[in-house]
């Protein structure tokens, strides 16, 4: 049962070739190309990566690399140099002090070839609680746009802080079926709790396709890049916003799934803020054990709302000509957010 399964048994391994891990004060890199690595390089953008190459120790079977953190750098892109070719890569998760859920979307390839760009894309839950020194971290990025899924009575409650920079857009997604009604919903399926969430995510699905559509219309134009999507868990809005956006780029569904299903990595963060809002459902008789599904992300919730869009909707793309996303918007996301997975030499 769900009860009994620990959050991050149900992260699925990325299909990535590269990727990054943090282990106290050392960097560990890991890749899966079955070529000698020559060198890595850093730099604190994916398209400003040079100089020297870093001092690094390669395991015996020459796929991991320790390397000492950077003194000082909030965010580092690495290059693995190949030889002929380099492979960019970066911790997919930002360290925040008062952040959660905070992680880049970059480097997942596309069914033809190519690759998201690292840097540009963010997914986060609520940025209400950022410290000065996560506000600071996050002006290095550059951000320059804040795209906010919450509904007016949590943004009222609970605005976000900004980095220097940045500005604000609030694009709610509603799933609304009246807080009585959903308080009846959940004691009556109380015990199907995994069912009733698919259905909120049809529900948001259907009822905020042109929200969605304009999330991705925001994300196509470079004046609003980089930029980050998120509500307040940075799971079920964000997730649904997220996995449209990396579709529509051509990133297969298997890799869209498994990003989703990083979020079990903030469980703890997660349930200990969202607490408040579930202790209201414990006189309705509910305990902890049993909402717990809710906080979780299981690949199957998102897997069974993909599918039911396309058996509903017939296909993806039809799904975004219904909610007014043109060709056009989807060439120019293309044109901006993907690139080649090498950087030839």
């Amino acid at each position: 049962m769900t009860e009994s399964l620990s959050p991050t048994s149900l992260v699925l391994p990325l299909p990535v070739e590269a990727w990054v891990e943090r282990r106290d004060n050392d960097i560990l890199i890991h890749w899966t190309p079955d070529e000698p690595l020559l060198d890595v390089y850093a730099g604190t953008a994916p398209d400003a990566i040079g100089g020297e190459p870093l001092p690094v120790t390669i395991d015996a079977a020459g796929k991991q690399a320790a390397i000492a953190a950077l003194p000082g750098a909030s965010r580092v892109f690495y290059a693995l140099d190949f030889g002929h070719r380099r492979l960019v890569t970066a911790e997919r998760t930002l360290h925040l002090s008062g952040g959660v859920n905070f992680r880049d979307v970059g480097g997942y390839r596309t069914a033809d070839g190519r690759a998201v760009r690292w840097g540009q894309i963010y997914r986060a839950g609520s940025l209400a609680e950022l410290s000065d020194d996560d506000l600071a971290a996050l002006g290095v990025l550059g951000l320059r746009l804040v795209c906010d899924l919450r509904s007016a009575d949590e943004l009222a409650r609970q605005a976000d802080r900004l980095p220097p920079g940045a500005s604000h857009t609030h694009q709610p997604i509603a799933g609304e079926v009246g807080r009585l009604r959903r308080v009846v919903a959940l004691y009556r399926k109380r015990h199907r709790l995994q069912e009733l969430l698919e259905q909120i995510y049809r529900l948001m699905l259907d009822q905020n396709g042109p929200v969605f559509a304009g999330v991705l219309r925001l994300a196509a134009d470079p004046a609003n890049r980089p930029l980050v999507i998120h509500c307040t868990a940075g799971k079920d809005r964000t997730g649904l916003a997220v996995a449209l956006l990396l579709l529509a780029l051509g990133v297969p569904e298997e890799t869209v799934v498994a990003d989703y299903t990083l979020s079990n990595h903030a469980f703890a963060v997660l349930a200990g803020r969202m607490r408040p809002e579930m202790a209201r459902l414990y006189s309705f008789g509910f305990n902890e054990a049993q909402l717990r599904p809710l906080l979780l992300a299981e690949a199957r919730t998102l897997r069974n709302a993909l599918a039911d869009l396309r058996r509903r909707y017939g296909s993806l793309d039809w799904y975004f000509q219904r909610a007014g996303l043109g060709d056009d918007t989807l060439d120019a996301l293309r044109a901006e957010l993907l690139t080649g997975q090498w950087v030839s030499q």
